[in-house]
């Protein structure tokens, strides 16, 4: 029998956007200004916090580009081997950055990929876009 030792990853999307707000307008598109992409700058504030005040050895932390969900703005996947997947969009620095990491070590920390509703950090619960399942489960 063959255990699998990776960690389970955080994906962070560094080619989102942010999403747009009521009036249909963002920072980083509507500015004559070439600037960093929203998922670049997330992926360096979690990069930055996860370094500082995160367990490191219960997940890692992963760049990746573009996983599919540009209308939903910045984005991460949880994936894990023999775990659930999850996608959460419309994510900000400011309003979730905290609490993704939190998310991402309450998955690392499961069996299966499955966070109950009531441990997930608040501001992320509603920001699930997809959940994928395991693969050879």
């Amino acid at each position: 029998m063959t255990v699998n030792t990776a960690k389970p990853r955080l994906n962070i999307c560094i080619t989102c956007r942010a999403s747009a707000d009521a009036n249909g307008a963002t920072d980083s598109r509507e500015t004559d200004q070439p600037r960093e992409r929203d998922g670049k700058m997330l992926y360096d504030a979690l990069s930055h916090e996860m370094a500082t005040h995160t367990d490191p050895a219960s997940f890692d932390i992963v760049p990746v580009e573009c996983l599919s969900n540009c209308k939903s703005g910045c984005s991460v996947a949880l994936s894990a081997a023999g775990k659930w997947g999850y996608v959460y969009g419309n994510l900000t620095i400011k309003d979730h950055a905290a609490d993704i990491l939190k998310l991402a070590e309450a998955y690392a920390h499961t069996e299966t990929g499955l966070v109950a509703w009531r441990e997930r950090p608040e501001t992320v619960r509603r920001n699930v876009i997809a959940r994928i399942p395991p693969i050879g489960v």
